[in-house]
């Protein structure tokens, strides 16, 4: 017989210090995990030849105080041409530690990059500001965005694994406890900004779907302020340690309020596992692919030169770099939340286990292809790398039939 540990029984147990006791303002959640600590070493950079580790946090660099990955990035730029080892000091496990680097990026991936879903990051800073308790990994796995692999032929490559969350937003904001009303005027791309100010106006929590500058233009994120200057909404929103101004189009917005509580956690762990299931199989819509049919475009985008059109021969190993990155960082968040699974359902423990271990193969893959330095350029090398997709996308195709048999079992 299925046995479900009770969910007010779990939760403290699983979550104590995570639950939110009060509320936080708009933006919280971004500048948490804006600050420069390290949550990968990419193999064969300078950051490897140093020594960093995962858990180091940068608190200098060249003499300058950093705080945020902005100001690193900054003092990175200040520093280009220096002839000097450059000093770069570390916090380590509460200790200073001082290495002396090259001009140009340290070679790290940083804990911001550990959270790449966009709309379950503004969702999770929405919900602090209730003060109610959020789990990002919970939160991804709901939105899709850590269960399957999206793409679309026209947008960047190295925002492709992200892709159209907004497919199950009405579904993820009952399961989360929330209300999602659209903002009126928003269909308006020139009226979206009086629109989202009058809410602000009204002490409102307003999500907002694109509208942010360069890269960031269909990032999900937090409205914060209306500068009567400037005649600008501001906000937080993904890969920022600073505010924003959205500058257009808006796709979406939608004031947030608080409605309940979470669902239970068999239903919560039922429309994970469908909408993943969906989302393998299926279209996501807005010409965007999902699931198997994703991974076929990725392959296909490997059989010219450049991967990424969108940036060019230059800027496509970057692409293809974050993307890999991002895709680890799914794989990793889908399996936290599979490891809750296993506490909740412990009589499911055996197909979840399954489901962990295929995650977990498909990040050895990824983690290899970076640590092979294979790179783009050469149609050779590409095609290698597209096979090493076409192994994983196997893989992802196993996890579909997993998905089937837990949500028959439950």
């Amino acid at each position: 017989m299925k046995r479900l540990i009770p969910f007010l029984v779990l939760l403290p147990v699983l979550l104590g210090c995570g639950r939110q006791e009060s509320a936080r303002p708009p933006g919280a959640v971004y500048q948490d995990i804006s600050h420069p600590r390290v949550w990968k070493v990419v193999p064969f950079s300078q950051a490897e030849s140093l020594g960093l580790v995962t858990g180091d946090l940068v608190i200098a660099y060249d003499g300058k105080p950093v705080s945020t990955n902005d100001e690193i990035r900054n003092a990175q730029a200040m520093a280009l041409g220096s002839r000097e080892p450059i000093p770069v000091v570390l916090l380590r496990r509460n200790q200073e530690v001082v290495v002396g680097a090259r001009p140009g990026p340290l070679g790290v991936m940083p804990v911001s990059a550990r959270h790449p879903s966009s709309l379950a990051l503004a969702l999770q800073d929405a919900m602090t500001q209730f003060g109610m308790f959020t789990d990002y990994d919970w939160l991804a796995a709901l939105t899709g965005e850590s269960f399957t692999f999206t793409a679309r032929a026209d947008v960047c490559r190295a925002w492709w694994p992200g892709g159209k969350a907004r497919v199950y937003l009405d579904e993820v904001a009952r399961a989360a406890g929330l209300k999602l009303e659209r903002v009126r005027g928003t269909d308006d791309p020139a009226a979206a900004t009086d629109a989202i100010r009058g809410e602000l106006l009204r002490g409102r929590v307003v999500l907002v779907e694109g509208g942010w500058p360069d890269y960031r233009r269909d990032f999900w994120g937090i409205a914060r302020r209306f500068d009567q200057e400037s005649g600008r909404v501001y906000g937080l929103t993904m890969d920022a340690s600073a505010e924003q101004p959205l500058v257009g189009p808006v796709q979406g917005a939608w004031v947030v309020s608080r409605a309940g509580d979470w669902v239970e956690p068999e239903k919560l762990v039922r429309q994970v596992l469908v909408q993943a299931l969906e989302l393998a199989q299926v279209r996501s819509g807005e010409g965007w692919l999902s699931g198997i049919e994703a991974w076929d475009q990725l392959i296909v985008s490997l059989e010219s030169i450049p991967f990424c059109p969108v940036c060019g021969e230059l800027g496509s190993q970057d692409c293809l770099d974050r993307l890999v990155w991002a895709t680890v960082a799914h794989k990793e968040s889908a399996n936290r939340f599979l490891e809750w699974m296993r506490l909740a359902l412990p009589d499911q423990a055996p197909v979840i286990d399954d489901l962990i271990a295929g995650n977990s193969a498909i990040i050895g893959k990824l983690e290899g292809l970076a640590r092979s330095g294979t790179k783009l350029g050469r149609l050779a090398d590409q095609q290698k790398i597209a096979r090493l997709f076409g192994d994983v996308q196997l893989i992802e195709a196993e996890q579909v039939g997993r998905y089937e048999e837990l949500i028959g079992a439950l």
